[in-house]
């Protein structure tokens, strides 16, 4: 025993020495980072603390209606005695700036940071990175068509990790918003549409009026059930075209917009993305075999509906398998649902590959 506590003894210096080792290790990656207190994360969750206090007193002038918007900044929380000065925690000369913007969500209210230390710290709009995508030798990746930016390829890094899903990213429209559809179609089918409908002798469904459609109810009770209020607020509502088409038709935006539903959050594809998608220039009917080629909307993952339903009767749907289709309305299929991104959603990560999506932060 004597001798059991001599070596514990002679060896308690080593163990020692380590601890302190360990320990002056951890206060150096500490630093480094910023500490917990005092890392870039850190201040952003004091700024929505700080915002949270501040509309607290403030309710009156919270936004009323659904989606709308309230900002409030670093200096008024300061100014309101709610947040110390912000400075860049790897240069303590350099203060920030910024704002927390406070979104309606149904009954509740979602708040977003966004910090700006310039040089160390900055927003990183996935926005911006999408329209600096380059074309790879084989033309896969981003298209302006008209004022939109569109991928097209057969291999295009456009996967986007958002609310706990993979999607990929069809194109940022006309107004900045990012259009996504999600990358592998869902485990249920669902029909378009079941109503009665005397024009059907087998009662296939009634297509007249996308309002009253079994799959505008099926594609709102996607949103409701399975986005979180933080996701929720990342989103923006848009208007949809849900025009008609004849299966030999040739891809017309002026058909697919000939009619509109308006303030949709959740919606389908329209026949026209998929053409958009398509390197293949003789991708110009619905029916055309070559839309297949360098098309990733082709792929075995996109098994869909459209918004899209015939003009020669009621009753049927164009659908996405590899190529284009229709199909009764109340026949039950998988779907691809879209979404749209805010424009001043940032991402912390990622490249845009399948196996390093976009991250949505």
């Amino acid at each position: 025993m004597k001798n059991l506590w001599s070596f514990i003894k002679d060896k308690s210096y080593y163990f020692l020495g380590g601890t302190i080792v360990v320990i002056i290790l951890l206060i150096v990656i500490s630093a480094c980072s910023g500490g917990n207190g005092n890392s870039y994360e850190a201040i952003e969750n004091k700024m929505v603390s700080a915002a949270k206090s501040y509309y607290e007193n403030r309710k009156d002038i919270l936004p009323k209606e659904e989606g709308g918007t309230v900002k409030v900044t670093i200096s008024s929380l300061v100014e309101a005695e709610l947040l110390k000065e912000v400075t860049d925690p790897k240069d303590n000369a350099n203060s920030c700036s910024g704002y927390v913007e406070v979104t309606k969500i149904e009954n509740d209210y979602s708040y977003v940071p966004f910090l700006t230390c310039k040089g160390n710290y900055e927003p990183e709009y996935l926005s911006n990175k999408i329209k600096n995508t380059k074309t790879d030798e084989l033309g896969n990746g981003v298209y302006t068509v008209g004022g939109s930016y569109v991928y097209k390829g057969e291999d295009v890094d456009n996967y986007v990790s958002f609310n706990d899903l993979l999607w990929r990213i069809v194109k940022i429209d006309e107004a900045g918003d990012i259009k996504l559809v999600l990358a592998k179609y869902t485990i249920d089918g669902y029909a378009w549409d079941t109503k009665y409908n005397s024009e059907s002798e087998d009662n296939s469904g009634n297509t007249s009026n996308y309002l009253l459609t079994d799959i505008r109810k099926t594609l709102n009770t996607y949103y409701d059930e399975t986005f979180t209020k933080e996701s929720k607020a990342k989103m923006v509502s848009k208007n949809i075209c849900v025009g008609k088409y004849m299966i030999t038709d040739a891809f017309s935006t002026e058909k697919e917009c000939s009619l509109i539903k308006e303030n949709e959050k959740v919606s389908l594809l329209n026949a026209s993305d998929y053409q958009n998608a398509s390197l293949d220039t003789a991708c110009v009917n619905l029916s055309s075999r070559e839309c297949v080629n360098r098309n990733y909307l082709a792929s075995d993952d996109i098994y869909t509906w459209t918004l899209n339903s015939s003009s020669e009767n009621t009753y049927k749907v164009m659908f996405i398998y590899t190529t284009i289709d229709e199909s009764y309305a109340s026949n039950e299929r998988k779907i691809n649902p879209v979404i749209y991104l805010s424009n001043k959603v940032i991402t912390n990560a990622g490249s845009g590959k399948l196996d390093d999506p976009y991250i949505i932060k």
